[in-house]
């Protein structure tokens, strides 16, 4: 049973990576057109199948694993520019940061700290019952990319006055580890190793918020 569960989540995150590589394919065909950029052609199919072959076709599935990975890595940049981008709307940069978070892709750990606020407005909202990207994806995928996040979070929680940066970053801090003494443990030492005054006293008033 627990290998059956095992299973299902992983083909439940082949099937978003692949979703994502298929809508970045069409942005592509779109946004593209006439430049030498290949596209991007990864078929669950493949992946499947690679998973089921004998050791005679080691190599082949070797060869998908390769482009498997590459192109996750590809469609994982792309997603990030487009967050990034200052002329991306604030709905894609939230679809963005959804498929990031899906990924667990580390590398968009920073960004989405520096634009943890961004959220849908009604205004956004085209789709009626679209729970899968809730108000402020950028928090989710932060708690999604697990560990890797915890610096950047910190950072805000050290240098940023904001409440509502502030807000987002402690859910983030406390939910990836789903222990308030871990995240005690990890202020603290980001306590012990700042100098500056200003920032000691934002990290010792989320330790406070720790105690409620």
């Amino acid at each position: 049973m627990k290998q059956s569960k095992s299973n299902c989540a992983w083909i439940g995150q082949l099937q978003t990576i692949l979703l994502a590589l298929a809508a970045a394919s069409s942005c592509a065909l779109q946004s593209r057109a006439g430049t030498d950029n290949a596209l991007f052609n990864i078929k669950a199919e493949d992946v499947i199948a690679s998973v089921h072959m004998d050791n005679v076709h080691f190599n082949t599935a070797a060869q998908t694993a390769s482009k498997f990975h590459a192109e996750r890595e590809r469609l994982g940049a792309d997603l990030l520019n487009t967050f990034n981008n200052q002329k991306s709307s604030r709905a894609n940069q939230c679809i963005a940061a959804y498929y990031l978070g899906e990924m667990r892709y580390s590398s968009a750990a920073d960004s989405l700290a520096v634009d943890i606020k961004v959220n849908l407005g009604d205004s956004d909202i085209l789709i009626q019952g679209l729970p899968v990207i809730l108000a402020y994806p950028a928090r989710d995928a932060l708690v999604k990319i697990g560990a890797a996040s915890i610096p950047a979070v910190i950072r805000n929680l050290t240098e940023s006055d904001d409440a509502l940066v502030r807000a987002l970053s402690f859910d983030v801090l406390t939910h990836v580890d789903g222990d308030k003494d871990i995240a005690g443990l990890r202020l603290q030492k980001a306590l012990n190793a700042e100098k500056d005054s200003h920032k000691q006293a934002r990290i010792q008033l989320a330790l406070k918020e720790l105690k409620k």
